[in-house]
């Protein structure tokens, strides 16, 4: 930084003694013999130290913007997954990549407006060299100037405000353009309504904003310029009334004015880029207050040492929500539930149930209003969540799927073409430099693909959400009657959530959801049923 602003105040100094020299060619002042080997030294020292300062400021922004995200992404991912939620999606992602680039765009305008302040002091002094009295009713002018023309921009600023929120609003509208795509063109009324009446008025409310914004700018920046020759005007009307000089110094007091009007509006004009990256920085600031998590100390080496107990334990476990069908909230629990190590246990229930939250209880991504959640007898809180998170691999409903091989031990590659061949993907997916060939494939391929990065994980316990849901009847089968009891032979614990009720009989248990409550659904030709032979029905576990 210091380096880039150096390099700044030599490239101004160089402008000054430029218009000097300029001025003695035009006042017919003997020019030295080498006047054009200095002239054109100047230029090229103004040239070479501009595009100098600016390429140091330039590397310097581009590593702190990428310090930045990479710091930001790490504490995205230390955060808990409901502060997340709380925080929304493009959000999240217009922080990381606007706000970022907008904050980084501005810092590197530093060095020409300190170039232009440099300029701004040098011909002001130089000014006052030829006539301090001049001079000082300049300074005194342009202090008046200034704090007025920052007034002026108070209105355009909170504009500015308002567009970038206006702006969050069009970016989820985006979203959903392009993330139901299938859905609007299946109901061509609602995707050109959703087009019409959404989007087309969030950008008409956008635009009307931003024409406020820029068009008051624009005011204030040209009403700013034209100032300056409104000035130029006076002097040469009315000083010579009032303080005579020689036609010299009025020629070059006129010249450095002209000069100074371009670094002056750029000074003044910035404010626009200072406003955006002001209220960058401060959605920034705010994220990263957010997203502030102590991570405890945690001490895996002793954690979840086998004691006898259940694997994973429930106890009076409870989670309030907001019903997916109203605005009141929905209670989950209290649940009373005790997995064993190597079960297959399937969770049922209708849509609005809570069965997916009951999955983010079990996998610690969701906090417990009340209630313990144990490991090996062990009780999960905040000290040890992180480690216990790591005994799980899932596949959600609404899975993410990453191309890139990670956060394996060792090369997996010989394991993941295997599986590959196994799952029948051989034809359209290989791995090459530690990541798929593509994932550009169907729901279903790509499910298959997660649950190869699942099997390669390796992780005592699984849990699977709707993972057959939209896999063709063979692979489906496969599934259930195949890839399950493989898993459990290996001593894996396996949580499904499923509607595959013919399949219900591969489950050590089947437990059901029903309007927040949990029951243990017995069915006749189920595994523990067909062993006991009880009848069909609902009892609580």
């Amino acid at each position: 930084m210091l380096l880039a602003c150096f390099i700044a105040i030599l490239s101004a100094a160089s402008g000054p003694v430029m218009i000097k020299l300029i001025s003695d060619g035009i006042s017919g002042v003997a020019m030295p013999k080498d006047f054009v080997f200095r002239f054109l030294g100047l230029g090229a020292v103004s040239l070479l130290t501009r595009v100098g300062s600016q390429h140091v400021m330039m590397l310097l922004t581009q590593n702190a913007a990428r310090k930045m995200r990479i710091r930001m992404s790490q504490k995205l991912v230390d955060a808990p997954y409901e502060k997340l939620l709380s925080l929304g999606r493009p959000k999240l992602v217009g922080i990381l990549t606007r706000d970022v680039d907008g904050l980084a765009h501005s810092l590197e305008m530093v060095p020409g407006i300190l170039t232009n302040i440099v300029i701004i002091v040098a011909c002001f002094s130089y000014m006052a060299w030829l006539s301090w009295p001049l001079a000082a009713v300049l300074v005194v002018v342009l202090v008046v100037i200034v704090p007025a023309f920052h007034l002026l921009q108070r209105y355009p600023i909170r504009q500015l405000e308002i567009m970038r929120a206006k702006m969050d609003g069009l970016y989820k509208h985006f979203r959903g353009l392009v993330e139901g795509s299938r859905e609007l063109q299946l109901n061509e009324r609602r995707g050109t309504q959703f087009v019409q009446k959404i989007i087309t008025e969030d950008a008409n409310d956008y635009r009307r904003t931003a024409i406020k914004a820029l068009s008051s700018y624009s005011w204030v920046t040209n009403a700013g310029d034209m100032m300056f020759y409104v000035i130029i005007g006076l002097m040469l009307s009315l000083v010579p009334l009032w303080l005579p000089m020689s036609a010299h110094t009025m020629s070059v007091m006129t010249l450095l004015l002209i000069y100074m009007i371009g670094p002056i509006s750029a000074c003044l004009n910035f404010a626009p880029a200072a406003a955006n990256a002001n209220i960058a920085l401060g959605r920034i600031e705010q994220l990263d207050a957010d997203l502030v998590y102590d991570r405890p100390t945690e001490d895996e080496s002793e954690a979840f040492q086998p004691t006898g107990a259940p694997l994973i334990e429930l106890r009076g476990l409870t989670h309030r929500y907001p019903s997916a069908q109203d605005d009141q909230s929905f209670l989950l629990g209290p649940i009373d539930l005790a997995i064993q190590a190597g079960e297959i246990v399937f969770i049922a229930g209708g849509n609005g149930s809570g069965k997916t939250t009951m999955a983010m209880l079990l996998l610690g991504l969701f906090n417990a209003e009340s209630g313990e959640l144990r490991m090996q007898g062990h009780q999960i809180g905040p000290a040890n969540v992180r480690a216990y998170r790591q005994h799980f691999s899932a596949i959600f409903y609404d899975f993410h799927l990453f191309e890139y091989l990670l956060g394996y031990p060792g090369d997996v590659r010989e394991s993941a073409e295997q599986y590959i061949e196994r799952f029948g993907l051989s034809k359209k997916v290989t791995v090459s430099d530690n990541k798929f060939s593509t994932i550009d494939l169907s729901s279903g391929q790509r499910r298959r693909l997660a649950l190869i990065m699942a099997y390669l994980e390796d992780k005592p316990i699984y849990l699977f959400d709707e993972w057959a849901a939209d896999q063709d009847p063979v692979f489906k089968r496969i599934f259930y009657t195949e890839l399950l009891p493989q898993l459990q032979a290996r001593g894996k614990t396996i949580i499904v959530i499923s509607h595959d009720d013919s399949y219900y009989h591969c489950a050590d248990r089947v437990l059901s959801l029903r309007q927040g409550q949990l029951h243990d659904l017995n069915l006749a030709h189920g595994k523990r049923d067909t062993e006991r032979g009880s009848n069909q029905g609902y009892s609580p576990v």
